[in-house]
């Protein structure tokens, strides 16, 4: 079994999960798991799977009509305890597809969904050429939590405080192509309560549009670097009659 990497960064993790996706990995299923048992995990789904084969048995498979796994492991609590997992089956005969119930990412109700985050298919504009695109966007609840934010903070009594750490924290929002139209809205949104609560709108610190996420490159950060890191991270336990 190849050694399993961890991704450690949201914005990399959602561009590589559109990235399967977009190369025909749409069936899914996640979860996540404990840090003593990622490695059974791992070596399960290679043997089940073959999630860790290199790209030209893949692309063997492929020829034999056979669809193709992939197992991404990801670091999202940064508490050392839990990492969640995302299984992506290309069509095709596999083992997957019989033994998980997986879900269809192109279809409304079975997309893939990182904290707070979905992923989906958009029409192109015909000024674009038509077709369609694969972007991320926020959940409802998460537009919907942001909003509640916005107003609770502009209308607290530290809001002049508030406000810009509130705006630092939209703005740390990935900005793919539809975050960043929410984003703007989330914006406007934000001026609109700044303006209502009797202050000016220029006053209001804003960095302007959220910038296009840049395309990450591959860590170099295996499932071994993280337990170990995970390990060094927990407390020692001390026997209390010392």
């Amino acid at each position: 079994m190849n050694e399993p990497s961890v991704i450690r960064y949201k914005t990399l993790l959602m561009q590589r999960l559109l990235d399967l996706v977009r190369h025909g990995y749409r069936h899914h299923t996640a979860g996540t798991v404990p840090a003593e048992r990622a490695e059974a995990l791992c070596a399960k789904f290679s043997t089940r799977y073959d999630v860790f084969v290199n790209q030209n048995q893949r692309a063997y498979r492929k020829s034999l009509g056979k669809a193709n796994a992939r197992l991404i492991l990801a670091d999202l609590e940064r508490n050392g305890g839990t990492l969640h997992w995302f299984l992506m089956v290309t069509d095709g005969q596999h083992d997957a597809h019989t033994l998980e119930k997986l879900h269809d990412a192109l279809e409304a109700g079975e997309r893939v969904h990182v904290t707070g985050y979905e992923l989906l298919k958009l029409p192109h504009s015909k000024a674009a050429g038509g077709g369609v695109r694969l972007t991320w966007r926020m959940t409802t609840e998460t537009e919907r939590a942001w909003r509640f934010q916005i107003r609770s903070t502009v209308r607290a009594k530290r809001a002049d405080e508030l406000v810009p750490v509130l705006v630092r924290s939209l703005y740390q929002t990935p900005g793919f192509h539809t975050t960043r139209y929410q984003v703007g809205k989330l914006v406007a949104f934000l001026t609109g309560e700044w303006v209502r609560s009797g202050r000016k709108a220029e006053a209001l610190p804003l960095p302007g549009a959220l910038p296009y996420v840049r395309r990450m490159a591959d860590e170099d950060f295996t499932l071994e670097d993280w337990l170990a890191a995970a390990a060094s991270r927990k407390p020692e336990v001390t026997d209390e009659r010392d």
